[in-house]
């Protein structure tokens, strides 16, 4: 076998937190077998094309011809994606098929990851209720101020007494008040006219949750580490944890940019799925975005791991 063409290729892995890790992933040759059925009776051949990456416009194409029938298309090494075009009679040729990519061809099509599109609660309640661990639901305020603004049938002087989390009562005609910090309130009032009639106490008790989650990683084994580079094989899958101890984790999301293109719209992280789908979907240097929301769509600063193809001898 030509020692020329025997490659091994890496994934590198670096951290923001510039720490490192490195993905060995064996391309090895292999055979696909498949049948090829012409459509029409003047077809006497087809065009194949094995290809490296699926830029076509960087690279020239191992071409294979082939006689209809059944198929045993063999892949050299460092070739990923591979396309087909039926010949006629008198050299007459079709269009292309797409770009198939060669670890998945055969496969089942993997579930469309689920698109991310609202990030914000979509009401205008001041308090919106959100189920909690124990069944029972907890009021979370979705603004940083409340004011308090009596609502009467006929034009009338009011005033209003108050106090937060049984501190000193206070009186004034519109408190407007202003919550910053995390944690938990309760708001007592009570509106009395210029005739001093006043209205029964009314108790408000709700939290305030300005803080996102907290994504960490962890690489499910095998999994090797020398210095500050992890290897790990293309078994291993990339697990998120992600904690919120507010309102609660509504969803893991992520997106990537694969070589110079645009990044990608954000998606939802499925542990068991997402990872292999993202080292599938791009053959060149990558970037890996991941962020976490809470229910009241408080989101996490991205954390970005920056993947590197690196082609190495053995």
């Amino acid at each position: 076998m030509n020692r020329v063409s025997q490659f091994r290729f890496y994934l590198i892995l670096l951290w923001m937190t510039s720490i490192g890790f490195v993905f060995p992933i064996f391309s090895e040759s292999k055979t696909i077998k498949f049948t090829l059925e012409p459509e029409r009776d003047d077809i006497i051949q087809y065009e194949l094309e094995l290809w490296k990456t699926p830029n076509l416009e960087l690279e020239i194409p191992f071409r294979v011809l082939a006689s209809p029938g059944k198929i045993q298309l063999y892949i050299p090494h460092g070739y990923e994606y591979f396309r087909i075009r039926a010949v006629a009679k008198r050299q007459v040729r079709g269009f292309w098929t797409e770009l198939y990519a060669v670890n998945s061809f055969g496969k089942p099509k993997q579930k469309e990851p689920s698109k991310i599109i609202a990030r914000k609660p979509a009401t205008t309640d001041v308090l919106v209720p959100i189920p909690n661990k124990e069944g029972t639901s907890h009021f979370y305020l979705t603004e940083n101020k409340i004011q308090v603004k009596p609502i009467l049938s006929q034009p009338m002087k009011t005033s209003v007494r108050y106090r937060v989390n049984d501190g000193p009562w206070l009186v004034t005609r519109q408190p407007e008040l202003t919550f910053l910090k995390d944690g938990n309130y309760k708001l007592e009032y009570q509106v009395t006219n210029e005739l001093g009639i006043s209205d029964s106490m009314q108790v408000w008790e709700f939290s305030v949750d300005n803080t996102p989650p907290t994504t960490e990683f962890s690489w499910q084994p095998p999994f090797y580490q020398k210095a500050s580079l992890a290897f790990v094989g293309p078994t291993t899958k990339l697990k998120l944890n992600s904690v919120d101890v507010g309102s609660g984790l509504d969803v893991i999301r992520f997106r990537t940019t694969c070589g110079m293109n645009p990044s990608s719209e954000w998606y939802s992280w499925d542990n068991e799925t997402s990872w292999t789908n993202v080292i599938n979907s791009c053959s060149e240097d990558m970037d890996l975005e991941i962020s976490a929301t809470d229910q009241l769509g408080n989101e996490e600063i991205p954390k970005k791991i920056t993947i590197k193809r690196i082609q190495k001898g053995n």
